[in-house]
């Protein structure tokens, strides 16, 4: 087994963002050359060891259960998100088909790419917060107007599909 490299790793202690204890920054992960303004690594993700190696065997199990009805798409088709081809890499920046599910359970949404996976990711990965980022884009508007506006984008979608 290989020795985890703690070397620039800052002192100190981090809550972990999957079961919330307050844990050594030694049991984190941690870039090994992307550094901060006074030398230390960069925290790679706010997830604990134990509950990175957990989560992983979690989207593996739950990977393995998809893959059979719904098998990857091949690269150049497009994303279900966005509608943007994916391709492995482009620009030298690699992306992949990232499978998109119900956190937690077996519920497949769609394959889609790399950066609308992330996106999803940061805003809560869940339909509270897209109504609630549609809300800010659409500058706020009084309910009604929201309503009026957010079915309309609706039917587009319905209909364009």
């Amino acid at each position: 087994m290989t020795r985890k490299n703690l070397d620039n790793i800052p002192p100190g202690e981090t809550k972990c963002s999957v079961c919330g204890v307050i844990k050594s920054n030694t049991v984190f992960s941690w870039y090994k050359h992307r550094l901060t303004k006074d030398g230390y690594r960069l925290r790679a993700n706010t997830y604990c060891d134990p509950c990175a190696k957990a989560t992983r065997k979690e989207v593996d199990e739950i990977k393995k259960v998809l893959l059979k009805d719904h098998p990857r798409p091949e690269y150049g088709e497009s994303c279900d998100l966005c509608g943007k081809p994916v391709w492995k890499e482009k620009d030298g920046i690699k992306n992949s088909w990232q499978c998109d599910h119900e956190h937690g359970k077996i519920k497949f949404r769609g394959w889609i790419c790399k950066p609308c996976n992330t996106g999803l990711g940061k805003i809560g990965d869940s339909p509270e917060t897209v109504i609630k980022v549609l809300y800010y884009l659409l500058e706020k508007p009084d309910i009604d107007k929201f309503k009026d506006q957010v079915n309309h984008l609706i039917e587009e979608q319905l209909y364009d599909s």
